[in-house]
């Protein structure tokens, strides 16, 4: 669930249903995703979420992947835990977990209007018994996991203890820190002793990092009394809460509120605990909803971030932002030559760089397509294609005076693609290639490996093209020695994506509408390919030619099988143009990347012109025929507009 399928689509879906329903039904869905055989690997394909390794960094003596972190309360029944943990996440703190299950009827309801969620009882959650089982079961959680221990609200200093360390014996095999949330009003005024013996009690019991949950609104010198203490007893650092107490007629009694509402406050009080306890690992949360939101808690002295209602109210695509984001800003901070040091001792893989032998491939592709588009507007037939016939050009016309148009059209098409997919290749290798970024080598590979596999899929009609198999074998070692090199880079330097604004919003239709015709392209290319090596005509071809596969086959029994080679081919061309063109939307699209957006619309252009023109060129205008093409190509046009002002952003 991706952000412009989330927001987009499914946001204002799951909107119209209470909070409680929404949220078990999108974590039950991504739950199973992340069981299911291949959900992993479909996640990585769908998100490419995985952090920056520059990002890596210690959480106390934790190892984590990232700065950012899933904050407790809004997965806890851990439903999702595992996909949730390669969404981009550095660690995912469980709970609020107790020895006991503690339910709330009126548990959570959102406030839209303010970008929040409030829960009536914070301390809702199943139990430790249930967290267990499910824990036990877990098999591929890919970060670390922390716990958020609380305790009932009626429990004597004695009893809270005695609960939380018995929640730290049950989770050590689990955990590798936790949290110590300040669950009730009384815990808030426990005497220094009570606080101390409490704290020492903890942390005697385990090495592991402790951290104490400070609420944002808990008053200053509170606050300053905690923290000398957390710090006395040994304690690893702080956690800012994530919500603040208001009062609602709604419930008639004080609830935890969550989001921008607590954004101030939560602020206000990271820099009061950095400044209270200077080398402590502090991890802010509350209200951050978009990437400069958290930028804001690390520049007021929080070393991680937690998120919570912004994954609700953002997608959550926002791990993936922020760590971007963070990392982004750690490039403007670095001199130019601490970034591109890694490309600097790169070696030629065989008389050029590998991203050079990409461009030349490209280049080959657009002469090739090129090439094919003159024969096909011209003589339309090559004379190994007259030989492999027994016929001319002249012979065919007087066979059926549509039967040049409309191989024509065949091969025109496939002309077009080839085009498109030279200068995806080219654009790939000039900017993706040559700076080493790693999605980039996974489109050109994914792509290049089913196109080349294509030219196998017309042999089997017995018709062998000289032409294609000559231009296959001087392309395709291009395309090996263009992969000899590792591409290992995440990111380059761009302009940050900092806010959920207009732009952000609609670059995410445009997102969607790309990430559609790449999988209509696809899918249009495998039942072509298909078409082309079973009937090989359609019933609005047959119309168009006036005659039966029958009656083609009597006009001369080698007809077929030339005709089955073009469209095989342009089927399997598609394929490839379709893939690059699906995962150029899904893993290309950031703010500042216009290149992004350069490649899709000269891609678009020969395809649509060929795949579109040639049809009224020739006369061959049946709607329902050309109608799936209208239909792409309007969501090209109106892509290219809503991603423009996002992917060519300039400012930084």
């Amino acid at each position: 669930m991706p952000d412009w399928s989330y927001q987009t689509l499914f946001r204002p879906l799951l909107f119209l249903l209470p909070a409680k329903q929404a949220r078990r039904l999108t974590l039950t869905a991504i739950g199973m995703l992340g069981k299911f055989p291949g959900g992993s690997l479909l996640i990585e394909i769908m998100g490419h979420m995985k952090p920056p390794a520059s990002l890596s960094r210690s959480l106390a003596s934790v190892p984590v992947s990232s700065p950012v972190g899933l904050g407790a309360g809004l997965d806890m029944d851990l439903q999702a835990t595992e996909a949730l943990s390669r969404f981009g996440f550095g660690y995912i703190e469980i709970g609020p977990v107790t020895l006991q299950p503690c339910s709330d009827d009126e548990a959570m309801w959102r406030e839209t209007e303010r970008q929040a969620i409030s829960y009536s009882d914070s301390l809702t959650n199943p139990g430790m018994d249930s967290y267990e089982k499910r824990l036990q079961k877990m098999r591929h959680v890919d970060v670390p996991l922390g716990a958020r221990l609380g305790f009932p609200r009626e429990a004597s200093v004695q009893e809270a203890t005695a609960e939380r360390a018995e929640l730290i014996r049950r989770l050590e095999p689990f955990c590798a820190f936790y949290t110590l949330a300040l669950s009730s009003n009384e815990a808030v005024h426990w005497d220094t002793h009570d606080w101390s013996e409490h704290l020492s009690s903890l942390r005697v019991l385990t090495d592991r990092p402790l951290l104490l949950v400070i609420p944002p609104d808990l008053p200053e010198p509170e606050a300053r009394r905690l923290v000398k203490l957390a710090r006395t007893e040994g304690l690893n650092g702080l956690v800012i809460a994530g919500g603040i107490t208001q009062h609602t007629q709604r419930v008639q009694r004080d609830i935890q509120v969550t989001g921008p509402p607590s954004f101030e406050q939560a602020i206000d009080m990271c820099r009061l605990l950095r400044s209270t306890w200077t080398d402590a690992t502090i991890i802010g949360s509350g209200g951050i909803q978009q990437p400069a939101d958290a930028l804001t808690f690390l520049d007021a002295g929080a070393d991680f971030v937690q998120l919570h209602s912004g994954l609700v109210y953002s997608g959550p695509g926002l791990p993936k932002r922020t760590n971007e984001s963070i990392w982004q800003t750690s490039c403007v901070q670095r001199p130019p030559d601490a970034l591109s040091s890694d490309t600097a001792h790169r070696v030629k893989s065989w008389l050029f760089p590998a991203w050079m032998w990409g461009i030349l491939l490209g280049i080959g592709m657009m002469i090739g397509g090129g090439v094919a588009w003159w024969v096909a507007a011209t003589s339309v037939m090559l004379p190994y294609d007259e030989k492999f016939l027994g016929a001319s050009p002249a012979d065919l016309d007087m066979l059926n005076a549509q039967l040049l148009a409309f191989m024509s059209h065949d091969r025109i098409s496939l002309a077009g693609t080839m085009l498109s997919i030279g200068i995806i290749y080219f654009q790939l290798s000039r900017y993706g290639l040559r700076n080493g970024l790693h999605w980039t080598r996974a489109a050109f590979l994914s792509s290049g490996t089913v196109g080349f596999a294509s030219f196998f899929l017309f042999i089997g009609y017995g018709y062998f093209d000289y032409l294609h198999a000559i231009l296959s074998l001087l392309l395709f070692p291009m395309f090996l020695l263009a992969l000899l090199e590792p591409a290992k880079k995440q990111l380059l330097p761009l302009p940050i994506d900092l806010n959920n604004n207009r732009n952000w919003k609609n670059a995410l239709w445009g997102q969607l509408l790309f990430v559609i015709i790449g999988f209509g392209l696809t899918g249009a290319g495998m039942m072509i390919s298909i078409i082309g090596v079973t009937g090989v005509f359609v019933p609005s071809d047959l119309l168009f030619l006036c005659a039966s596969a029958e009656t083609m086959q009597a006009y001369n029994d080698r007809l077929i099988p030339l005709i089955a080679h073009d469209r095989a081919g342009f089927g399997g061309a598609l394929i490839s143009d379709g893939i690059a063109v699906l995962l150029i939307s899904l893993w290309g699209f950031r703010r500042g990347e216009s290149w992004v957006w350069w490649t899709l619309f000269l891609a678009g252009i020969p395809g649509f012109v060929s795949g579109i023109g040639i049809h009224f060129a020739v006369g061959y205008v049946d709607f329902w025929h050309l109608f799936p093409a209208y239909i792409a190509a309007l969501l090209f046009l109106i892509g290219l507009v809503l991603t423009r002002p996002f992917l060519t952003a300039k400012t930084w």
